[in-house]
């Protein structure tokens, strides 16, 4: 494969064993590459977050699972207290906000060699598929993760009218 004239090839990555693409490419192309899966993976594990888009500050991973009786939530917010988080339910549209505080600045004579972790506020709303009994909800947060257990509102069983006559 030619390379066009004052092309150098990518150093220092890792060996042609362990890449998908030839370690030949010219940088720009690999960091072309390396920006594609890094938004890849914040996709595919920050469970398609529309955080960037809508100004929030980041968007805590969330599991929802429908019982026989009830909507089991589970969302991860860690190094958070029940005391930093607000739940909120209207019709059947579920909201969670709140805002994580950052961790210990460095001090003097440091310096942050890496800051992935994710700090500021969040808002998540989740439409539930069905009615929800507003008044059995419960909700723990232990460890930075919170569990709401949403009883599902009975449904209305019907009944049979008697028409009498005038």
């Amino acid at each position: 494969m030619s390379r066009g004239a004052g092309v150098a090839p990518f150093e220092g990555g890792p060996p042609m064993a362990n890449m998908p693409f030839p370690s030949d490419l010219p940088f720009s192309l690999q960091g072309i590459r390396n920006e594609f899966d890094r938004l890849l993976d914040r996709v595919w594990h920050g469970g398609l977050s529309t955080a960037p888009l809508d100004g929030q500050d980041w968007a805590p991973s969330i599991d929802l699972v429908e019982g026989a009786d009830a909507y089991h939530l589970r969302l991860e917010a860690p190094g958070m207290t029940a005391e930093e988080i607000d739940v909120s339910i209207l019709a059947n549209v579920l909201t969670v906000k709140g805002c994580k505080k950052p961790g210990r600045a460095p001090h003097e004579g440091e310096r942050t060699l890496r800051a992935e972790c994710r700090y500021g506020s969040f808002c998540r709303r989740i439409e539930l598929p069905g009615s929800v009994a507003e008044d059995g909800i419960s909700a723990t947060c232990r460890l930075g993760v919170l569990e709401l257990t949403l009883p599902k509102k009975a449904e209305a069983t019907g009944r049979t009218v008697k028409v009498s006559g005038a």
